[in-house]
């Protein structure tokens, strides 16, 4: 397997990936990263012998990779990366400050943590490398986005944190919703799916067609 790699100006995640002939074909297609969630209530879970599919093939790129956790604890994590070393470790649940420091200092990775619009603008968040802004779920929903879109007109990065656009972004809109946030790292998942938790990499081309071109 030989990975393209091009010039581009704007990082792409492809998030809750767990079929290996998709992610294949994304690291071909020269996608920057790829999400991997561990939440038992997704339907984009990766198991263990999954998890342990994905090590075998593709263990030489781990960097790539994101492991996505919702309200972790350090063995949870620690399990995860005994099987596959990737590279980052996302968090989409309620972590506070103490937690994330926790994360930090034992794992020593970068760390994403979800937030929402409204919370992005007045709350600073330490030991993190980016922000990943997506609405925030409902009471009866699952942690993450949940493919709904936000008011991207509205957004304003008033301390020039960086920052992952999230929620609900597909074809028909990512490229507005880039030109609206100016964001040049963006996170996908719903948007290149046939049904919940399949990966079209047709959709998967589509996007990264249309914010290279």
């Amino acid at each position: 397997m030989l990975y393209n790699h091009f010039m581009k100006k704007i990082k792409i995640k492809i998030c809750g990936q767990r079929n290996l002939a998709i992610i294949d074909n994304s690291l071909n297609l020269g996608i920057d990263y790829q999400g991997l969630i561990f939440y038992k209530k997704s339907p984009r879970n990766v198991d263990i012998e999954t998890l342990s599919g994905i090590s075998k093939s593709f263990n030489k790129y781990s960097e790539k990779f994101f492991g996505v956790f919702v309200n972790p604890s350090l063995d949870e994590i620690s399990k995860k990366l005994e099987i596959f070393n990737f590279g980052s470790i996302q968090l989409h649940g309620s972590e506070n400050q103490n937690l994330i420091n926790q994360i930090k200092a034992k794992f020593n990775k970068p760390i994403i943590k979800s937030i929402t619009p409204e919370d992005f603008k007045n709350k600073t968040i330490n030991n993190i490398s980016y922000y990943l802004i997506e609405s925030g779920p409902l009471s009866d929903q699952m942690p993450g986005g949940n493919n709904q879109t936000w008011n991207w007109s509205n957004f304003k990065n008033l301390n020039n944190n960086p920052f992952i656009l999230s929620g609900g972004l597909n074809s028909s809109n990512i490229k507005n919703a880039i030109n609206l946030t100016g964001a040049n790292f963006v996170d996908i998942n719903s948007g290149v799916e046939i049904e919940k938790g399949e990966k079209s990499i047709t959709l998967i081309e589509e996007i990264v067609s249309l914010i290279h071109s």
